[in-house]
């Protein structure tokens, strides 16, 4: 059982640190101070890939903890 979490958590640990590493700097840089902040609020409702990144990292982080729990009630 041990092994097993531990299995679990270095995979959820290397998801989360692939993903984070993957995501796309979300600071709009020097666009803002000329006016051409661009805002697509609601366009696109959870499938774009910036809200599955971050689903895969909210997923693997609670999977993550629990597993940690688990482990260390054991």
């Amino acid at each position: 059982m041990e092994t097993f979490l531990s299995i679990v958590i270095a995979v959820a640990a290397l998801i989360m640190i692939v993903t984070v590493t993957l995501m796309e700097s979300e600071q709009a840089g020097l666009g803002t101070l000329s006016g051409e902040e661009t805002s697509a609020w609601g366009e696109h409702k959870g499938n774009s890939k910036k809200d599955i990144q971050n689903r895969i990292v909210v997923i693997s982080s609670i999977v993550f903890g629990i597993a940690l729990l688990v482990l260390a009630a054991i």
